[in-house]
């Protein structure tokens, strides 16, 4: 008896995605695990679901004031670069356990 090796693969679902952006935002970033764009993500159509931008405050009239942390400890940027890949490589290995798309 022979049995076909494909049977007992799961192939991942693909998902197409779009994704519209602004080069007039230089920023890199967008909702959830979108990113990567050389502008903001304004809106992003991923199989069923569409996420969109409604609204954009570049220059707020109420300035925010940011408060420097009272606890933690100062690291160089050496440090920080290492622990965020480790944390990076954490979350990877943690959702790769859990079938997700990656």
């Amino acid at each position: 008896e022979t049995k076909s090796v494909t049977e007992d693969i799961e192939v991942p679902k693909t998902i197409a995605v779009t994704a519209w952006y602004t080069p007039q935002i230089p920023i890199n970033q967008g909702p959830g695990e979108f990113w990567g764009l050389p502008g903001l993500i304004l809106e992003i159509n991923a199989d069923q679901t569409t996420i969109l931008c409604s609204k954009i405050v570049m220059n707020p009239e109420q300035k925010i004031t940011i408060s420097a942390p009272e606890k933690g400890r100062v690291i160089s940027r050496e440090d920080y670069n290492a622990t965020v890949k480790q944390k990076m490589e954490e979350m990877r290995d943690m959702y790769r356990g859990r079938g997700g798309r990656k």
